[in-house]
């Protein structure tokens, strides 16, 4: 489109803190990025520079005190301009909605303290994809608009460059898709010219101004005197164009001001680089396990804060978030940096880990110390067990003890069995496992009894009246010998040569859940893929199946039966453990890997019985429909497949994961995306003897097929997957906790989730993030011993809501996700 007079020249720099190289080497461009835009202010005093990232801001505050300080000046003037609002410029598709949430709480209020502004303009122009919650996530973080550039145009059309974008909740930002590169350089004023040219032509928009991005980016740099002495010739030489240096926010307030017609968009921005979402799982998983620990840590910690006084540690858990923040970043977390960014993660998100382990064990041994256990010494040993939830669970709980029965705090007898313990190589002695009902972010007390009933125990016991069994010797009607696994809710039949199941029979109803074999290792060749998989988002290509099966029932008793099904490819060999649990609905899988292959992706299938079948995916704070097209798509703990039975019933089936991001649903069959194993960061350079491939050797997941309700169900099914609850072994001993059994948080209404229970940044209030997962509208009661007061609010759907309780007797308010006042 011509015709267009004003271009808002915005100057930056990309600056990847990792990538192709290590932090320390992007710590050091950093310093040198911020110090050349510093100098071009002295030299051209409209120069303007934005900047995202509080990461690289607090280098330089660490580096060079005196720079910091020249850089906090240029902000005062408006020059040196605080863009993202983020700590860095993360993937945004794959952080939790928690970890986005403290992406915006700790860079907004460091910037509001060092630099006295926080970013109005969300910046994430190198990211592949962005979720759809991201709008409702930037307006609730104090941003009012977006820049992007990936997908480009011809990886998702676009009815404009700029337009309103809309979360599910109605919240909306102004966004913008750059053109052209972020890093543009020219040299010459034939080269600006046909930039500019090229920017008046393939703009989407009817508006009479254009943003002109430049710089030397990626590993830093900035704009160059040569790019700001071009961009004044041709403001002298074209004066039917208006240059401007930009901070975006004029962009911004040119098109508020003029009334222009924005589309509104309703959908996520995908794809630029789907096959990035499976590579280097060592991250993925490192970074999940760090997410949930630190928010079961921060839930547990509050709780010992209300029943014990003791001390928060906001600042370890701070620091610690921080660091998870580092590594969203988008080349890290997704999987494309070279190998040794990702030796420097483990022990950035193992340093997370053990702070959270750290800070979650003193606050549990804090409580379960305080809890009397003195007036029960006859009943058996005192088993803690902490909920890290605000929802109350039913689970199995494992104890590393050999014992002969379990009750509850009324000595009531649940079921129990005995299981595999690693210890027993070295003590001849197995673990208990019981069933255990642990009340919302809470605690009950489970006693162990550890010698022989006496007889009248023995006549007072009851059989658990379901027990989940597995047995073997079962022939189908085309004489294939198989072996069972059920429990009240399923039958499921494993083929004894592939492993693989073949029935999968829901009991109430007497119907077949399958339309074909279920649970098959199917191995897709991938040869010719970058480690991003540009131009490639389906993964369809089966190269081979992993087969030459041992199965193997495992355990069998009145809590748990498990099947234990060895199959191999190649050098490659897939264990997995198949459980029912008595009264429980869903089939929980642990499985371990040895992946030996290259250029090659492992995909679990899992055809189930619906008709009109539609895709359904987690995001951050919601979840998305899809089209079930076989498209390799990013998702956060779970992806389902819904539709009917085929009579016009609803049914539909969802998997659970602990660690894994990508997955795809081609008509009725979820495919759960394992592993992927390309070269470290191939961006297409030569190949060689010398080149190292992702996820190669053992690697441990989890994974559980559930039916498909709500999204609330699914939700509270995968936290429970990923975040299990803690026992202690306690002793008997008196406390001033009288309560065998208690409460610290809970909702009322099935379809709102907490995300955090914390205390407030700044020291003097209590901070509650919810959201609403299934598109309804609630009135909603919150309580329990972590809050002073009870919170009762009305909750529009698939909003996101953080509120703040100051100490000092006031009621409950809406804040911002950063804790500033809306």
């Amino acid at each position: 489109m011509i015709g267009k007079t004003q271009f808002y020249c915005v100057g930056n720099a990309h600056l990847d803190p990792v990538w192709q190289w290590k932090w320390q080497e992007g710590s050091a461009e950093a310093k040198a990025t911020i110090r050349s835009a510093l100098d071009r202010m002295k030299e051209f005093p409209d120069f303007k520079f934005v900047c995202s990232s509080a990461s690289v801001y607090q280098w330089i505050e660490e580096f060079d005190g005196a720079m910091f300080e020249e850089l906090k000046e240029r902000v005062k003037e408006g020059r040196f301009v605080v863009v993202g609002g983020w700590h860095v410029q993360p993937d945004c598709n794959l952080p939790s909605g928690e970890g986005f949430a403290r992406q915006s709480l700790y860079a907004q209020r460091y910037f509001k303290e060092k630099l006295g502004v926080t970013a109005k303009v969300g910046y994430n122009v190198d990211s592949f994809g962005h979720n759809l919650m991201l709008p409702q996530i930037l307006k609730k973080s104090g941003m009012e608009m977006y820049i992007f550039m990936r997908p480009s145009e011809g990886e998702k059309s676009l009815p404009s460059d700029v337009f309103r974008w809309t979360s599910p909740d109605q919240s909306s930002v102004l966004a913008y898709r750059i053109l052209m590169p972020y890093c543009a350089q020219f040299q010459t004023r034939e080269e600006l010219d046909a930039y500019i040219t090229r920017l008046q032509n393939e703009t989407k928009t009817e508006l009479a101004c254009v943003p002109l991005f430049y710089g030397v980016g990626n590993h830093g740099g900035g704009p160059t005197i040569r790019h700001i002495t071009l961009l004044n010739e041709h403001k002298e030489s074209h004066p039917e164009h208006e240059i401007i240096f930009s901070d975006l926010w004029d962009f911004y307030q040119r098109i508020a001001e003029d009334g222009y017609d924005i589309p509104v968009y309703r959908d996520d921005l995908q794809h630029h680089a789907s096959g990035c979402y499976a590579a280097v799982s060592k991250i993925k998983n490192g970074i999940r396990r760090a997410e949930c620990s630190l928010t079961a840590a921060e839930n547990d910690a509050m709780l010992s804060y209300a029943l014990c006084k003791k001390n928060y540690p906001g600042e370890m858990f701070k620091e610690a978030w921080k660091t998870v923040c580092f590594l969203h970043f988008h080349d890290s977390m997704g999987g494309c940096s070279i190998k040794e960014v990702y030796d420097d993660a483990a022990y950035m998100y193992g340093m997370a880990q053990h702070t959270a382990a750290v800070a979650d064990n003193n606050a549990l041994q804090t409580i379960s110390w305080a809890v009397d256990t003195s007036h029960a010494a006859d009943r058996g040993l005192p088993i803690f067990v902490m909920n890290p939830h605000a929802f109350p669970v039913e689970t199995v709980v494992t104890v590393n003890k050999q014992g002969t029965g379990v009750t509850d705090e009324n000595g009531t007898p649940v079921p129990s069995q005995l299981v595999h313990s690693s210890t027993l190589e070295c003590y001849w002695r197995e673990d208990t496992a019981f069933m255990a009902k642990v009340p919302a972010l809470g605690y009950a007390v489970y006693y162990l009894q550890q010698s022989p009933p006496t007889a009248e125990e023995n006549g007072q016991k009851k059989e658990s009246p379901v027990r989940a069994v597995a047995y073997s010797g079962v022939r189908t009607a085309n004489s294939h010998e198989t072996t069972v696994l059920e429990n009240e809710f399923w039958h499921i039949e494993f083929d004894l040569h592939t492993g693989y199941i073949v029935s999968f029979v829901n009991r109430e109803t007497g119907k077949e859940c399958i339309t074909g074999r279920a649970a098959v290792p199917t191995v897709i060749d991938e040869y010719t893929h970058d480690t991003w998989s540009h131009g490639k988002n389906f993964f369809t290509e089966e190269l081979a199946r992993f087969s030459d099966a041992e199965v193997t029932v495992l355990e069998n008793g009145p809590v748990r039966a498990t099947v234990k099904v060895i199959s191999r490819y190649n050098a490659s060999t897939l264990t997995q453990y198949f459980s029912l649990c008595v009264g429980a609905r869903q089939l929980l899988v642990r499985a371990k890997l040895d992946w030996h292959e290259t250029h090659k992706m492992l995909k679990l299938a899992w055809p189930m019985a619906v008709a009109h079948p539609k895709a359904y995916y987690e995001i951050p704070f919601g979840v998305i429909e899809r089209p079930a097209d076989g498209e390799e798509e990013p998702g956060l703990t779970w992806f389902a497949v819904k539709g009917d039975d085929g009579n016009g019933n609803p049914c539909g089936y969802a998997i659970c994961n602990s660690d894994t991001y990508s997955s795809s649903v081609r008509e009725n069959t979820l495919y759960h995306t394992v592993v992927r194993s390309p070269i470290y960061g191939d961006h297409g350079g030569p190949r060689t003897a010398e080149s190292e491939f992702t996820d190669q050797g053992e690697r441990e997941f989890h994974y559980a097929l559930l039916p498909y309700t709500t999204n609330g169900d699914v939700i509270r099914c995968a936290k429970l997957l990923n975040q299990p609850c803690t026992n202690i072994i306690e002793n008997w001993h008196t406390g001033k906790i009288k309560e065998q059994r208690l409460t610290g948080l809970s909702v009322d209404c099935d379809h709102v989730i907490v995300s955090a229970v914390k205390r407030a940044e700044d020291g003097c209030g209590t901070v509650l993030r919810v959201y609403e997962t299934d598109g309804k509208a609630a009135h909603v009661t919150i309580d329990g011993a972590v809050l002073a007061k009870a919170l009762v609010t009305e909750i529009t759907p698939y909003s996101v809501m953080t509120f703040y309780l100051p100490d000092n007797g006031g009621d409950w308010r809406e804040v911002l996700i950063t804790e500033f006042e809306r």
